[in-house]
């Protein structure tokens, strides 16, 4: 059957244009999947190249959160440093004794009193009471708790002394404030001086 339709193709006149026809057909066949295959890969690739694109700009923008995180942390590890916690208490004792005997002052007396803690506001003043600075609501609270700790601290010493000392703790750079200060003679000549200080130091806690 096959022969005999091999035999009749072979003498056909048309047999030219069968043959012609008969390849475009296989080509069609053959060329068409390939086609479709490639546009589909094509795609594909367009997506994963979007994809690329979009992971190396989320990799640049983490470095820059990275680097802004890692700037934040540093700014606040040096503001903390300069604050006073019932933490750190120990360590500011040690500091001012330490500062009394490096300036050849006595340290007569070294007092810490319970500290007082309050919402901290917009705009607020840590010297001033609740309701009288320039809060602009109570409601704008900073979701932080002002910490405000009475240090009473007492030092004899020559004039040079008290001096080196005052300018020790100021040099320190403690958020802190003098509330109140009193010195006198401590002998008949004057040389040596007695000075009494009540000191408020301040520290910024979240509020819970």
């Amino acid at each position: 059957m096959i022969e005999r339709t091999l035999r009749t193709l072979c003498e056909s006149r048309y047999r030219r244009l069968i043959v012609i026809v008969g390849t475009f057909t296989v080509g069609l066949v053959l060329v068409l999947p390939l086609v479709d295959l490639y546009s589909a890969e094509r795609a594909a690739k367009a997506v994963l190249l979007a994809e690329l694109s979009t992971a190396h700009q989320v990799a640049e923008d983490l470095d820059q959160y990275e680097s802004r995180v890692a700037e934040k942390t540093a700014e606040l590890a040096k503001f903390d440093a300069r604050t006073v916690s019932a933490e750190s208490l120990p360590e500011l004792r040690s500091q001012l004794m330490d500062m009394a005997h490096e300036t050849g002052c006595s340290l007569r007396r070294l007092n810490v009193g319970s500290p007082t803690l309050r919402p901290w506001h917009q705009g607020d003043d840590p010297l001033e009471p609740p309701g009288s600075t320039n809060a602009t609501s109570a409601d704008e609270t900073s979701g932080f708790t002002l910490e405000s700790w009475p240090v009473n601290v007492s030092l004899s010493g020559s004039d040079a002394n008290i001096r080196s000392m005052l300018n020790r703790m100021e040099a320190d750079g403690m958020l802190m404030h003098t509330k109140d200060f009193e010195m006198h003679a401590a002998n008949a000549d004057g040389k040596m001086l007695d000075v009494d200080m009540e000191l408020w130091y301040f520290n910024l806690t979240r509020s819970k």
